[in-house]
């Protein structure tokens, strides 16, 4: 931190410093108190706060009950009225809410999940940690009793046509971590639903929370702020504080998890006399001053810095086991239970981790959740604050996957939920910069991927190794070049052709640059099935032919029948049928020899279909 003197003695706080993230840091204020002290840490924090953080590895859906504790509830009647209404309103289908991490956006979404009539069917859907949209559609439509299509990019007409057939309640949480910084998707689909949506509509209503608004019109926003005075007063003396309730509630604009962090703080430290005077002792006798001072100016709001201080004095009071608890298991993506906090903090017993555990609970920095299992999660904003205090995660995240490495499902797989271990492992090694580790995770799952038609979450896992192997230049590794071909035909899949064929053209380019003519010829195959799915037939003969002369060069027998079968298809399309008979013999004759039995049934049915 820099002070600036001034003319009039006035003291500057102005931070300069660097973010995580190489952001520059900006002013956050003025005051004249001579207490008032910022950490370069804590501005750091502030500034996250304000931002969008979306997460790097897609994760799996948290669906069905919101799970979420109702007691303490307080107030609310204005926006609990607002959105029914817009839920009754024939001509709304969309609705926003929207407020600053803590406000309580998804608790009074689940008073309207839980309460709200109307709507015989509903499905809660917490996308916190990046979910596909094909996650989300999947589930509501086999949740609804509709069929799911085969195809993903038919997901979203598949969806909107199930709404618009019933009265149905769609809730999607924590919209934000769906969004780039710039306020666009960061993940397919999500913005042509929301479109489509909105221009057919119907009886049933999707309602979302989020920090920030998409750019996307249609919404019906409620901008939430905190709770009024006499709903924060009554909230406190619920939870047994005294002192000048309505004040503090005020000077803190009723912000609710501040109110809750405050409260069990207190509590916690001074059963006996829970009362507001006792914050100085708890090294927050300047949070009143802060928070009231007019020359605290700034982008910054001051909810945040509260809650910043707050989680502060609360972490700090914490002993070693509970802070190095909280920081360990942040490293997961969602609730975890005892075993998995016990792997990523070894020496520990099970029965004292999950002492420790209920203990975090009554300062309300993990939340409790009971689904037939006892399991731990973090509120969004606590967990941003603990994932920022935390340095050198390396030990964790190898708990994490070790853990993840014992409970892993084995072959046969049927949904996506079987292979979540692997994808979680994936985000471990990704985080520990381990890209050719990452890759593995994956592409242990990957046929089971391709085969259930889970596209955009290879686009999502691959692209991300692409981005790092472009970084590093790191042409000669093979998975590298895997994962370009890998990365191409899911966008082929996709019917994002054009896509494809800049990451066939990027694996083509690197093949013939490090001589490998088996990936070479791979590609130019593969370049021939984009182009035949774009229409440009000639083209899409010429890569063929050249794939066909590499593969017959190098002796792979099996390349050489599946790109006799592609030629085939692309001939075919041309209606030159003479032609298009030889090709499909051709890779007839090929997989008779290595007795791939289904194949040789498939180009039979293509010549009598053309004899």
């Amino acid at each position: 931190m820099a002070e600036e003197p001034n003319p009039s003695n006035q003291k500057i706080i102005k931070i300069e410093g660097t973010g995580k993230d190489e952001s520059k840091l900006t002013q956050v204020g003025s005051i004249e108190a001579e207490n008032v002290n910022f950490t370069i840490e804590q501005v750091q924090f502030i500034v996250q706060l304000e931002r969008i953080n979306k997460p790097e590895s897609p994760g799996v859906l948290k669906a069905g009950n919101p799970n979420k504790s109702l007691a303490y509830w307080q107030g609310r009647k204005t926006e609990i009225a607002q959105i029914k209404q817009w839920l009754t309103d024939e001509n709304t289908f969309l609705i926003g809410i929207e407020g600053i991490g803590g406000t309580g956006k998804s608790m009074l979404a689940t008073k309207i999940y839980q309460e709200i009539e109307g709507f015989p069917k509903r499905f809660w859907g917490d996308v916190s940690n990046g979910a596909s949209f094909s996650d989300l559609a999947r589930q509501v439509l086999t949740e609804f009793g509709f069929p799911v299509p085969e195809q993903e990019a038919k997901l979203v007409e598949a969806l909107v046509r199930c709404l618009r057939t019933g009265q149905f309640l769609l809730i999607i949480d924590n919209l934000e971590s769906l969004l780039q910084p710039d306020r666009q998707w960061g993940s397919l689909f999500y913005g042509d639903f929301f479109n489509a949506w909105v221009e057919s509509g119907g009886n049933s209503k999707v309602l979302v929370t989020t920090r920030e608004r998409p750019e996307l019109k249609g919404f019906e926003w409620l901008p939430l702020k905190g709770l009024q005075v006499e709903e924060g007063v009554a909230l406190l003396t619920e939870l047994g504080i005294r002192g000048d309730l309505g004040e503090f509630v005020e000077l803190v604009d009723g912000h609710p998890l501040l109110l809750r962090l405050v409260a069990d703080l207190l509590k916690e430290e001074y059963s006996q006399d829970p009362d507001l005077s006792r914050l100085a002792d708890l090294g927050l006798g300047n949070l009143r001053q802060l928070l009231t001072d007019p020359q605290v100016e700034g982008v910054h709001r001051r909810e945040n810095v509260g809650i910043v201080l707050v989680l502060d004095a609360s972490f700090n009071r914490l002993n070693e086991l509970q802070k190095a608890l909280l920081l360990n298991i942040s490293v997961y993506r969602g609730a975890v239970d005892s075993a998995a906090a016990v792997a990523v903090l070894p020496g520990s017993s099970k029965t004292e981790i999950e002492g420790e555990l209920r203990n975090l609970v009554k300062r309300s920095l993990l939340v409790e959740k009971l689904n037939g299992k006892r399991r731990f999660d973090f509120q969004p904003v606590v967990l941003e604050y603990v994932r920022y205090l935390a340095v050198n995660q390396t030990e964790a995240h190898q708990g994490a996957i070790d853990y993840y490495r014992s409970i892993a499902k084995q072959r046969p797989w049927t949904t996506k939920d079987d292979v979540k271990e692997y994808l979680e492992i994936f985000d471990h090694f990704y985080q520990l910069q381990e890209y050719n580790s990452a890759f593995n995770s994956i592409w242990t799952c990957n046929d089971f991927l391709t085969l259930r038609g889970y596209y955009t979450d290879q686009v999502e896992l691959y692209g991300q190794l692409v981005s790092k192997w472009e970084e590093i230049g790191d042409r000669k590794n093979w998975n590298y070049r895997a994962t370009l071909i890998s990365l191409g035909n899911a966008y082929n899949s996709l019917g994002q052709y054009q896509r494809a064929i800049e990451f066939f053209q990027q694996s083509l380019e690197i093949f013939r640059d490090i001589g490998d003519r088996n990936g070479e010829g791979s590609s130019l195959n593969n370049l021939g099935n984009a182009y035949r799915s774009l229409g440009q037939y000639q083209r899409a003969i010429e890569f063929h032919q050249q794939s066909l002369e590499i593969k017959r060069d190098i002796g792979d027998i099996r390349g050489e029948a599946n790109t006799w079968y592609n030629l085939g298809l692309s001939l075919e399309n041309l209606n030159r049928e003479s032609d298009a008979l030889d090709a499909y013999r051709n890779a007839r004759e090929l997989c008779q020899a290595m007795g791939l039995d289904t194949k040789v049934q498939d180009c039979n049915d293509k010549i009598e279909r053309l004899s």
